[in-house]
């Protein structure tokens, strides 16, 4: 094993009480890594035979005596950090992420406390610095010794012991990690806000360009009016009152339109807006139904519902168009039953009689003939049997 990269990795960090487990790319890849990472030196042994050019992650997690880290992107956070609270951050165990070419990107781990573990609660990724294993859902960061593979540089500790987190570290980490987020959350909605203006600017010149080449204005008269049919022509449709109609009518305008004004040029005065709206409900053009789903979702008024048509009504139907004379078979493969069954053989018997057939004997097969003198009686009854 001593020349296995990720065995002397792994060893050098159990030895400081790390957690480890192998990565690729920086990405843990084991199964259940955060709950079950690699603690004695039987597993880093089994994970070396294993995976013996992977790099090798410190799982962190919070709890008391459990090492953090502090993962500054940006330069100058320490000395901010320093010149804010007044204090001077104690020596600790560092790590330089690049050592040459970036020496302010560097891991700076703390221990926790019982302060620390109280007011700390989840992971933070500030912007310029990431909190990682303050949180109840372990993360990792890649261990001393690793090899960056972009810039061939080799991550490099200070050799110091890992130190317990000052109270006063904590509550500066607190403060400033939920100032930083807040700035990037006001950031990102101050970017948004732009893009949506530029999209509705764009919109309304698509808007201005499409009016003036098709004359088409939503505002006005003659587009008011087509909007006021189609709203008509939906509700009506989905089964609305006749006399519920104006109110609901009435009710889009306003809402899409604003209020009838004495002072609009493009719109209609209240009177006349009535008017129209009445003259569109009494088109006798104006097609009326149910069909569900569709219901209006602003509706509030009555609705005419029809009773949904039953197997037994649908069968009857089916049965009334058969020819003069049927056989058996044929009649059950149109009423989708089974001539196996005692139950589908009554139901086929049922239905065939009370759409007017009486059933003869055939030479091979029963054969069923439509015929005019059968009982009123027994159709009426059979019409509607409360079983079916």
């Amino acid at each position: 094993m001593n020349d296995n990269y990720f065995f002397n990795v792994a060893m050098a960090a159990r030895a400081r009480g790390f957690l480890v487990t192998p990565l690729r790319d920086k990405r843990p890849f084991l199964h259940a890594w955060n709950r079950h990472p690699l603690t004695t030196e039987t597993e880093v042994r089994i994970a070396a035979k294993e995976y013996p050019t992977c790099d090798v992650g410190l799982v962190l997690k919070r709890g008391v005596g459990e090492p953090f880290a502090i993962d500054i992107d940006v330069p100058g956070v320490v000395e901010r950090m320093e010149r804010e609270s007044g204090k001077i951050l104690p020596e600790t165990y560092t790590v330089l992420s690049r050592p040459e070419t970036a020496p302010y990107k560097c891991h700076i781990f703390f221990r926790h406390t019982k302060y620390s573990d109280s007011v700390f609660k989840k992971n933070v990724n500030a912007g310029d610095y990431d909190l990682i294993g303050i949180g109840t859902r372990a993360l990792q960061v890649v261990s001393e010794g690793c090899v960056r593979p972009d810039t061939g540089e080799v991550r490099t500790g200070n050799g110091m012991p890992i130190a317990d987190c000052p109270d006063w570290l904590a509550d500066w980490l607190v403060a400033d990690s939920n100032r930083l987020r807040n700035g990037r959350s006001a950031e990102e909605r101050r970017r948004r806000a732009e893009v949506r203006a530029v999209l509705n600017r764009v919109a309304d010149e698509d808007a201005d360009e499409r009016r003036r080449l098709t004359g088409y204005d939503k505002h006005g008269r003659e587009d008011r009016y087509r909007y006021l049919v189609s709203k008509a022509r939906t509700l009506s449709n989905a089964g609305m009152a006749k006399d519920r109609l104006p109110f609901e009518l009435l009710s889009q305008y306003v809402a899409d339109y604003g209020e009838a004004r004495d002072n609009d040029p493009n719109g209609w005065l209240l009177t006349e807006l009535k008017v129209k709206i009445q003259s569109i409900v009494d088109n006798p053009d104006l097609k009326r139904g149910n069909p569900p789903p569709i219901r209006p979702l602003r509706s509030t008024g009555l609705v005419v519902k029809r009773t949904p048509e039953s197997v037994w009504e649908r069968r009857l139907k089916v049965a009334r168009n058969f020819p003069e004379k049927v056989t058996s078979t044929e009649i059950y493969n149109r009423l989708g039953l089974d001539c196996r069954k005692p139950g589908d053989k009554k139901v086929a018997s049922r239905v065939m009689r009370a759409a007017g057939f009486v059933a003869k004997r055939g030479r091979r097969r029963a054969v069923w003939e439509k015929v005019k003198d059968v009982e009123e009686r027994e159709v009426t009854l059979l019409s509607s049997p409360t079983s079916y």
